[in-house]
């Protein structure tokens, strides 16, 4: 088995058990292919200058963090990379055979000074949607050269999506080897139930409320719904910016007996909830692969969201109904055609993408062609 050190700066931690635990996620299955450990290293918010702080989470999992009440990022990158120095030689890093890097910025904010003299093989994994809008800076603002530069460096990459290989490279107008490796679904908790036969048709939403995810646009829909006497409940689980206005949304337009609002959920309550759901809907701007949207397949619910490139990799016209211009039109169209969706077909196609084997058999091919 192949030596494998991972490395990331977002991960499940003390302070939030579900910071970047789709990282964790991979982390689990690439370990059943290679001998892998994994280091966190972050630059966390405090109120004072400087705390340093080391954690051991399990025998291949632990983390060095560095508190600091500093905010500026030339000073945080600064800080980033002499952290991932010290730790790289603590880990005796020269015994793996590649260092996997697990979202390039700003762990790799350097690496075109210390890969001098540090000189192992290293790939990056990517997940961040910063890519698509440009981190939300004008495109020529030379803050952003900094990391363009990481990816013109011809690092290998893994991609949880062609949507986000195609973002990177037209963000940092580079070319490197690359491959697409879906999120992981953990298939302990999301699998296809026997159908629970509803008097009305449910459907079910779950996310982290902020503008990307445009929540406004599905819930007008389902008001025009509302008001044309069309029956129906929604569920919206989750947190965020947004959330409180999800809720002044409900109240101010008395939807209370349709659209129910629970708070943020874990793995066991989402399944729970997909259980119960005709349909399942993502509401979103962008992404870079939605795990929520592959979860409802996997459980064959059928979905529903915005033709966005990253979520039309792994549906068809079978699994999914495609929201072009009118949600309330859209939401008609499933309510009307629920009959029509085959659970069992949509389960079987989405595993067959999602397949753990799959994602190992991908994963180890790809270290062996680099």
């Amino acid at each position: 088995m192949k030596r494998v050190l991972h490395i990331t700066n977002w991960y499940p931690n003390e302070w939030d058990s579900l910071e970047g635990i789709f990282i964790y996620e991979q982390f689990k299955i690439f370990s059943n292919v290679t001998n892998s450990h994994i280091i966190n290293i972050q630059v966390r918010d405090y109120n004072k200058l400087f705390k340093f702080k080391y954690i051991k989470y399990s025998k291949n999992q632990e983390a060095y963090y560095i508190f600091t009440k500093i905010k500026t990022h030339k000073i945080i990158e600064i800080i980033t990379t002499f952290l991932l120095i010290f730790v790289l030689f603590k880990s005796k890093y020269k015994k793996f055979d590649i260092l996997h890097f697990h979202i390039a910025y700003p762990i790799l904010s350097y690496y075109h000074i210390w890969k001098k003299f540090i000189k192992s093989r290293i790939i990056i994994s990517e997940h961040y949607s910063a890519y698509h809008f440009n981190f939300y800076m004008p495109k020529d603002t030379k803050k952003l050269d900094g990391i363009k530069r990481i990816f013109r460096q011809d690092i290998p990459l893994i991609s949880v999506s062609k949507a986000l290989i195609d973002d990177i490279k037209n963000f940092s107008n580079s070319n490197f080897k690359s491959i697409v490796i879906p999120n992981i679904i953990d298939t302990d908790y999301f699998f296809i139930k026997d159908k629970v036969s509803n008097s009305v048709v449910r459907f079910f939403s779950v996310n982290n409320w902020r503008d990307i995810k445009n929540p406004f646009d599905m819930l007008d829909g389902f008001l025009e719904l509302y008001r044309m006497n069309i029956d129906f409940i929604l569920t919206i689980g989750g947190y965020g910016e947004l959330y409180k206005d999800i809720e002044e949304f409900i109240v101010n337009n008395n939807i209370s007996n349709k659209i129910k609002l629970l708070p943020k959920l874990n793995k066991e309550e989402i399944a729970n909830q997909l259980a119960l759901a005709d349909f399942y809907i993502t509401s979103s701007k962008y992404e870079t692969f939605s795990v929520v949207s592959a979860q409802s397949l996997v459980c064959g619910v059928p979905l529903i969201s915005p033709p966005i490139p990253a979520i039309l990799e792994y549906t068809d016209d079978k699994s999914h109904i495609k929201v072009y211009e009118s949600w309330s039109k859209s939401l008609k169209y499933a309510i009307d055609n629920i009959d029509t969706f085959n659970r069992e077909y949509i389960s079987t196609m989405a595993n067959s993408y999602l397949s753990h084997k799959n994602i190992e058999k991908k994963y180890i091919e790809f270290l062996d062609e680099i």
